[in-house]
């Protein structure tokens, strides 16, 4: 009887592949779902209950998923201890407490004044109680709450494997899991770092969780040349990428895409230059510096050149120094350079923030032009325009830090400027 049920099984999914449907998928393995829920528990983010007991493949509604990100943010006993009200007469018991704490901090919002919603929870719900934890404000014109993909991809809310369709539970895990590595606005901190601070988890808690939800990470190929980058690139089974040539810069000479979903990290103290045409549609990492000697501070650094052009519709993230002291020694975050070539951004640039301002992630325009279309995050070191950068009609730029025109640059602004002014 087994033998039959199983062959009836391959041929209805044979049947399946031929008629082309498509079958559910969640974002990342089971097993990834698995070991991050794990994790959650681990840090008591994450508990086990009647209400709360779901398959991964299952979707949540919207109390539901209310509740799961309160405990998962690390804010289940102010939220069970709290003394605030909500107006909302749709609220099953079990969940008035925590209901009661996301609205009274603007976390979330209910479907009217007198209804909280109880239909199946979406994305742009989810994303936006997660970026108001982080402290984004969608009111001062951070994001919408229409469309909050495009920030919550350039903090790292969104893993690449996500299933952006339906939200479902091992979704909801992945993007929580996430959160807990995502810098808070305006700072060098993550949430995970703040729930330290706070005694949530200790710190020795969290390295625990981080290795035992990292066990399915994709292992890295080195390269130190054009070629190899361009051979790896078309293999579709890799997803992380280092450049290692420290010594000799790696020189983009020819045509390149990143496919989305792969990261190409350069690694401290290497050198990538652009100078033909870059296509991103995956993530670039440019790491800033670990170490100092008197003659060689191994930050890394991207570099447009010759004519060069990059073209950028997913993420450029500019790392920060990871140095233990807090001297001014200059830049030596991440840095990306424009010298006679052109950058075109679509999708995020994040410049991310260090111990001390000069300690994070750097851009300078130093002929250009530079074009934002989309989202640039300046929580590090500076934008220092001596070129051309235009802020396009669509374009929004978070300035939590810097950016400077003081060298005899041009800024066009069309599109949102939010933040510190532009120093001339």
């Amino acid at each position: 009887m087994e033998k039959r049920t199983a062959k009836s099984l391959i041929i209805i999914f044979i049947f399946i592949l031929c008629l082309g449907i498509k079958v559910p998928a969640l974002a990342g393995s089971p097993s990834d779902a698995e070991s991050q829920a794990e994790a959650l528990k681990q840090l008591g983010l994450m508990k086990d209950d009647p209400e709360l007991s779901f398959s991964f493949d299952e979707e949540l509604d919207r109390v539901q998923a209310t509740v799961f990100l309160i405990r998962s943010t690390g804010k289940d006993a102010e939220a069970i201890y709290g003394k605030g009200s909500h107006p909302f007469s749709d609220v099953p018991a079990w969940a008035d407490k925590y209901i009661a704490y996301a609205y009274e901090k603007g976390l979330v919002n209910g479907e009217s004044e007198t209804t909280f919603g109880t239909e199946k929870a979406n994305y742009p719900m989810v994303l936006t109680f997660l970026l108001r934890s982080l402290g984004y404000n969608d009111s001062e014109g951070d994001f919408s709450i229409k469309s909050p993909e495009n920030l919550a991809d350039a903090v790292g809310l969104l893993p690449d494997d996500i299933n952006e369709d339906e939200c479902r539970y091992g979704d909801l895990v992945a993007v929580s899991w996430a959160a807990l590595q995502a810098d808070l606005k305006k700072g060098n901190q993550t949430l995970a770092e703040k729930l330290i601070s706070e005694n949530r988890f200790t710190a020795s808690d969290y390295q625990k969780a981080l290795e035992s939800a990292n066990t399915n990470a994709a292992e890295t190929v080195s390269v130190s040349s054009f070629e190899t980058l361009e051979s790896v690139l078309l293999n579709p089974d890799v997803r992380s990428v280092t450049v290692d040539s420290i010594g000799t810069p790696l020189i983009i000479t020819g045509e390149l895409t990143i496919p989305k979903g792969v990261t190409v990290t350069i690694n401290r103290g290497n050198d990538f230059y652009i100078e033909n045409n870059l296509i991103n549609n995956g993530t670039i990492e440019v790491t800033g510096a670990d170490s100092v000697s008197p003659n060689f501070i191994n930050y890394s650094v991207m570099a447009i050149q010759k004519g060069g052009k990059v073209t950028n519709n997913g993420k450029i993230v500019l790392q920060p120094s990871v140095l233990a002291d807090t001297e001014d020694r200059g830049p030596v975050g991440g840095q990306l350079r424009i010298f006679d070539g052109t950058f075109e951004n679509n999708g995020s640039v994040y410049l991310k923030a260090g111990k001390v301002n000069t300690h994070g992630g750097m851009v300078a325009v130093i002929e250009g032009p530079f074009t934002n279309n989309a989202l640039i995050i300046v929580d590090g070191f500076q934008i220092d325009i001596a070129g051309t950068f235009t802020n396009s009609a669509d374009g929004i730029i978070i300035n939590n830090t810097y950016i400077s025109t003081a060298k005899g640059g041009t800024f066009i602004n069309n599109g949102s400027l939010l933040g510190e002014k532009i120093v001339e």
